[in-house]
């Protein structure tokens, strides 16, 4: 515990450190918010099918501009493409607070704004290398991902709170408003900037050829799209056909679980378990919820399960920054991002048919199918070490 403690307290005592990470959980506030404040929005006028469409839009929007906006950023600074974005997209969200409940009106305002989502989070993983030692970089990614769940545990329940004493039109406004009082916040700081190499700029996605990163980006893709499958798989179990605001608290353990296994990841300085195997474990973990033969149980494992999660997240994000060249890092986060939005559409959409179809365990099987393969792409296999393996197992004696 005291190992804990002071590995945590030097970090942030590290200059801006505490500051931009602070900052940016609030400039990302929309991550656990936006969600469930269009769909409260949408359905006071129109159907699930709408407000589906509604949020698609905004998807499809942060999913364009994040590269393009996180290249922006290292080519022309972070501080002010990440302020003008939030101020564009604090207009934004208040204008969907506002204007008519129209569906094509709506997913129009709602793509604007999913163009303007400031790159906070590209900005700040790119950030952190910089103000720390290199041995302090796991400790700090292991933090920034552990604190980053804060989002998902006070973000619906705000919105909740928010759309109860105000509508829900204040709960979108209000997303807005908190990203851009957190992205001021963030840019104040003019560490916001450090590490950028303007001057060693590369051609537009030029960072995807680098070797290595297109696998780190696609086993983020099927690694968050195995969140989401198991979401709605822990959902089935517990809800049935009908899902229920109960199952909410059985998921709030995978997040505490989280929390916990990457503050203490955190502290391993000397821990050299590869990428691969961490998510491999990740996978074991989730295998086992599938025996769950009741709540208490599922409970149980769920947060066992948690606990590999943020350390497989943190290592995936520290890899990134190792192999991203310093002038186009936050281009590779901003990549990263978009492969992760699309491994949440994949994963919601894949889960809820394979649910529909086979049930909810039916979809954690899937969930674990996805990390799986998140494994076997996450680095490049050590082909001469496999090849002789292989060699030597067919070799006639």
């Amino acid at each position: 515990m005291r190992r804990t403690l002071s590995t945590y307290r030097d970090l942030l005592r590290t200059p801006s450190v505490l500051w931009l990470l602070g900052t940016s959980i609030l400039g990302r506030f929309n991550q656990g918010m936006v969600g469930l404040a269009l769909l409260l929005l949408v359905t006071e006028h129109a159907s699930y099918a709408i407000a589906g469409a509604v949020s698609a839009c905004y998807l499809a929007g942060s999913f364009v501009a994040g590269p393009a906006l996180a290249r922006l950023a290292d080519d022309r600074g972070r501080r002010p493409v990440l302020a003008v974005s939030a101020v564009l997209f604090g207009i934004a969200m208040i204008t969907l607070a506002v204007v008519p409940p129209r569906p094509a009106l709506l997913c129009v305002v709602a793509a604007v704004a999913g163009l303007c989502v400031p790159p906070v989070t590209a900005s700040i993983r790119a950030v952190l290398p910089a103000l720390v030692t290199p041995e302090q970089r796991r400790s700090v990614f292991a933090l920034e991902s552990t604190i980053q769940e804060l989002i998902f545990i006070l973000g619906p329940p705000t919105t909740a709170m928010l759309a109860t004493a105000g509508g829900p039109r204040l709960a979108v406004a209000a997303a807005g408003l908190l990203v851009l009082v957190g992205t001021l916040g963030f840019v104040k700081d003019p560490a916001a900037d450090a590490g950028r190499h303007p001057t060693e700029r590369q051609a537009a996605g030029g960072v995807l050829r680098v070797s290595g990163i297109p696998g780190v980006i696609a086993a983020g893709t099927a690694l968050v799209a195995a969140f989401q499958a198991e979401t709605v798989g822990v959902v089935e179990l517990i809800s049935g056909r009908h899902a229920s605001a109960n199952a909410a608290y059985t998921l709030a353990v995978v997040s505490l679980g989280s929390m916990i296994g990457g503050l203490f990841y955190g502290t391993r300085h000397r821990h050299r378990a590869e990428l691969r195997h961490l998510l491999a474990l990740v996978a074991a973990g989730l295998a086992l919820v599938l025996i769950a033969p009741n709540r208490l149980v599922l409970t149980v494992l769920l947060f066992c399960w948690g606990l590999t999660i943020a350390p497989a997240l943190s290592r995936l994000f520290e890899r990134l920054a190792a192999l991203a060249p310093a002038a186009a890092r936050t281009e590779a986060f901003g990549w990263m991002g978009s492969g992760l939005t699309v491994g949440a559409a994949l994963g919601s959409a894949l889960g809820g048919i394979v649910v529909a179809a086979a049930g909810g365990r039916a979809s954690i099987g899937l969930a674990v199918a996805f990390i799986a393969l998140s494994a076997a792409i996450c680095e490049p296999w050590p082909r001469r070490r496999l090849m002789g393996q292989l060699r030597a197992a067919f070799r006639r004696p």
